[in-house]
């Protein structure tokens, strides 16, 4: 009968695994720290749309960080993470629920006079819906998730049409075509059943 050896005393077993164990250890912060890093530098390139230029940057205090606070890649980089650790059938509505929230970013950046800033934060918006309908796709989402995407890109489509006379004359075009986009999309999802 083998005895094992008490706590603390080395053994050919533990000295092993000690080592191994502080590998994994390593390895697992580092590869979390390139996770980090890696967010960040993304986070500061949103999507394929233009970042805002230093000189649109501030920093102040107010109790809604926006677009063009120096702090918000941050804020993006939450919203990431929080998204990669939701469930997957959480993931549409919480897409939903970032579009929603750039684009009430939208008209605040508008009526600061920020039209780019704004123009680039809009296509953040639709960028979520178009990843929440993804999602949906993807995954054997329930009728009424499915139900509430409709009724949130439905209710998108309506308040960028509201938004679209508070832009430029030369950006309306953009928003006009993501409008004709969001249309789109929305006549291709099941209808509402109840």
């Amino acid at each position: 009968m083998l005895e094992s050896a008490p706590p603390g005393v080395l053994t050919e077993k533990n000295m092993v695994s000690k080592p191994i164990k502080v590998l994994s250890c390593l390895g697992s912060l580092l590869f979390g720290v390139g996770i980090l890093g890696f967010s960040l530098l993304s986070a500061s390139q949103p999507y394929a749309f233009d970042a805002p230029a230093g000189d649109q940057t501030t920093m102040y205090v107010s109790s809604r960080m926006l677009p063009d606070h120096v702090l918000y890649p941050a804020t993006m980089v939450v919203d990431r993470v929080a998204l990669f650790i939701s469930p997957q059938e959480e993931k549409a509505v919480k897409q939903v629920s970032f579009a929603f929230d750039r684009l009430e970013a939208v008209e605040q950046l508008l009526e600061k006079g920020k039209p780019q800033l704004a123009l680039v934060t809009l296509k953040k918006s639709q960028h979520y819906l178009l990843l929440a309908n993804d999602e949906a796709r993807s995954q054997d989402l329930s009728a009424e998730t499915l139900q509430y995407l409709r009724r949130a890109l439905r209710a998108h489509i309506k308040r960028t049409t509201q938004l679209l006379s508070s832009f430029p004359m030369d950006d309306q075009q953009q928003v006009k075509d993501m409008l004709v986009q969001s249309t789109s999309l929305y006549q291709n999802l099941p209808s509402e059943t109840l």
